[in-house]
């Protein structure tokens, strides 16, 4: 079995998994959303929405960081909208929970057919977990004012196409993984 039919029969044949992915990738968008500070409280509790600066959708923050397009109001939520931010924190969430799934999937798989191969407990998912927390780690320093914050302000940026490449590669690893154990 080659390594992308095992990743699309872990995720398309297993509902539990696809729900699983979902969840983390909002649960992970919404954090890193938060510590980005596009995601925050202060709402008037109505529900609102205007979007009137589409023309600076490409506009930069900062490396990987872009300049809100509007002003999402739910609740108590108030939501600075940038889609290219949001897509960052829904494609990596969506890395991550693609991860851990299949590091599941393979601990399982592993588990019933009595075959232990190299990376096939969770050990296998730690690459994910550390590609996915590079993110959001950094943010958090920052969100809670550790002097710490200072020396990872400057490599924070470039701290996402690492932490895509990590959740790439770790994917490839536990997909081939996983393909080998099916056949």
């Amino acid at each position: 079995m080659t390594p992308l039919r095992a990743l699309w029969q872990s995720l398309c044949h297993w509902p539990l998994g696809q729900g699983l992915v979902g969840a983390m990738a909002l649960g992970y968008g919404g954090l890193y959303l938060w510590l980005t500070g596009d995601l925050g409280g202060g709402g008037s509790g109505v529900l609102q929405a205007t979007f009137p600066a589409w023309e600076r959708v490409w506009e930069t923050r900062s490396p990987f960081y872009f300049e809100p397009v509007g002003l999402i109001e739910a609740g108590p939520l108030v939501w600075t909208f940038s889609p290219v931010n949001t897509l960052f924190a829904l494609g990596l969430g969506l890395l991550l929970g693609t991860n851990l799934v299949l590091a599941w999937r393979l601990r399982r798989v592993s588990r019933a057919c009595g075959w232990q191969a190299s990376g096939s407990t969770f050990l296998s998912g730690l690459p994910a977990l550390l590609a996915g927390g590079a993110c959001c780690a950094p943010l958090v320093l920052i969100w809670l004012g550790l002097p710490l914050a200072g020396a990872l302000a400057s490599i924070t940026p470039w701290l996402i196409p690492l932490a895509t490449l990590l959740l790439l590669a770790s994917l490839a690893y536990l997909a081939m993984a996983l393909a080998s154990s099916a056949s």
